[in-house]
């Protein structure tokens, strides 16, 4: 059962550093917490998508600072991957829970594994999907890349990628009609690509948080490699075999680092999204 303090529905609390957060929850059975990525994509990527979870799991989409229905911090020196990981502890003060089963997908991974880094004793059980490893280094973008880049359709993405990052979008607008030239890229079979279309379907982007995370972490290079050690949960680590994004290197070392508390999955035929391209591996994952 879902704890007391939760309810089904969309719902909003004030932290005490000031940020109102904004969180929806659906599905029956056990409390999972799944984090947005802070990157600019709202909740709805995961909450129009996850409804396979659901069926088994209370889920709760927890939208990060700056998105959606979540409001900025007072400064941009607020945002970087550990600081995002640290409102994990106000939802948890909030909900009044003891302890948080916590799953993350690619930037949302890395939010995840900062709370468990940092908060060891409060998440019980968590899920890394496809995640980001911060300061862990691998060659797989310049490898996909080199492979990609000539591609009738990577290639162009690929481009489309490489100047996001050199000329970031100005307005939310903009960031939404150059994000779409990027998809196919996160995606093992291109032909998908509009499974991830319709994933952001109904949600919002915020440029300023694309910005801004970026800046962020750059400027506090923080190692989540160096935390592995303080991971107390029992983990789930799944990837892809193709994500051109977030490495099959990245997860076989957090795996590797965290010994006999995690359990690595790996999904044939499946990029940055597996549970679009391969929903029935995906959920059948860990059983």
């Amino acid at each position: 059962m879902a704890s007391a303090n939760v309810n089904l529905g969309s719902h909003k609390f004030t932290a005490p550093n000031g940020i109102t957060f904004h969180y929806i929850v659906q599905g029956q059975g056990p409390l999972v917490i799944f984090q947005s990525v802070g990157w600019g994509p709202s909740l709805h990527l995961y909450s129009n998508t996850m409804k396979k979870l659901e069926d088994d799991f209370t889920v709760l989409y927890f939208e990060a600072r700056g998105i959606g229905g979540s409001s900025r911090p007072s400064s941009t020196d607020e945002m970087n991957t550990r600081a995002l990981g640290s409102d994990l502890e106000h939802l948890r003060l909030h909900l009044q829970l003891d302890r948080l089963r916590l799953l993350g997908h690619s930037n949302g991974g890395a939010i995840v594994l900062a709370y468990a880094e940092d908060f060891p004793d409060k998440v019980e059980k968590m899920v890394l999907i496809n995640h980001e490893l911060q300061g862990f280094s691998s060659d797989n973008f310049q490898t996909y890349a080199a492979r990609r880049q000539d591609h009738p359709v990577y290639g162009p993405a690929l481009r489309a990628i490489m100047q996001l990052m050199q000329q970031p979008p100005t307005t939310d607008e903009e960031f939404a009609e150059r994000l779409q030239s990027v998809l196919p890229y996160y995606m093992h079979d291109t032909d998908k690509t509009y499974l991830f279309t319709e994933a952001l379907r109904g949600g919002s982007l915020s440029v300023w948080n694309f910005v801004n995370l970026g800046k962020g972490d750059n400027e506090l290079k923080f190692s989540a490699v160096e935390g592995l050690s303080k991971v107390q949960a029992q983990t789930l680590v799944i990837n892809g075999k193709t994500d051109a994004m977030c490495s099959e290197a990245a997860a076989r070392k957090v795996a590797e680092e965290l010994g006999d508390r995690a359990q690595l999955v790996l999904i044939e035929e499946a990029g940055h999204l597996p549970w679009l391209e391969r929903p029935n591996e995906f959920f059948s994952s860990g059983r």
